[in-house]
């Protein structure tokens, strides 16, 4: 019967053997640094993403004004809780660096913008300024704007520049 182990045992370490040196062939790596790999960029973007949900939330603010007061006041509301969530993720090494309360409560406020960026979008679908869609257009007092224009068209289609010190000078149209 000792045997019989012996001959498993050893059979069992050639395997292992074997499998080590096929994973060290094929680039697997070991699963502890798989998942500090995977830690790693997760964290990378969430770095990324919370960074730019910061940015575009100020950009927002910036970009609303005129608007009614409760749609700048949930805009400004929306790029604190950017920040917030920011600052956050933005130093940490490792998701054990986070408490599970900073996380429920990063998920908490991810909600409510997205509550808050459906309620702003709302509002600019069914209540665009003009001045977003077209620029604007002051009306010129025209009364001002002299009679004479600095090219005279005769009928013959040749074009006479009538502001030269030596004469009309022809130019062809």
């Amino acid at each position: 019967m000792d045997s019989a182990n012996q001959k498993l045992h050893n059979v069992q370490d050639k395997l292992q053997q074997s499998w080590l040196e096929w994973r060290k062939k094929t680039g697997c790596n070991d699963e502890v640094q798989d998942a500090e790999h995977i830690e790693s960029r997760t964290l990378a973007i969430t770095r990324g993403l919370t960074h730019q949900l910061q940015t575009t939330c100020l950009t927002l603010v910036s970009s609303i004004q005129g608007l009614p007061q409760n749609i700048q006041d949930q805009a400004n509301s929306l790029a604190r809780s950017a920040t917030d969530i920011y600052q956050n993720f933005s130093s940490v090494s490792s998701f054990r660096e986070v408490s599970d309360t900073v996380l429920a409560s990063s998920k908490g406020q991810l909600t409510k913008m997205k509550d808050s960026v459906d309620g702003v979008m709302d509002y600019l679908v069914n209540n665009t300024p003009l001045n977003w869609l077209v620029p604007d257009f002051t009306i010129t007092d025209l009364s001002s704007e002299p009679d004479d224009f600095p090219y005279d068209v005769d009928y013959d289609g040749v074009q006479n520049n009538c502001s030269s010190a030596n004469g009309p000078t022809q130019l062809p149209m």
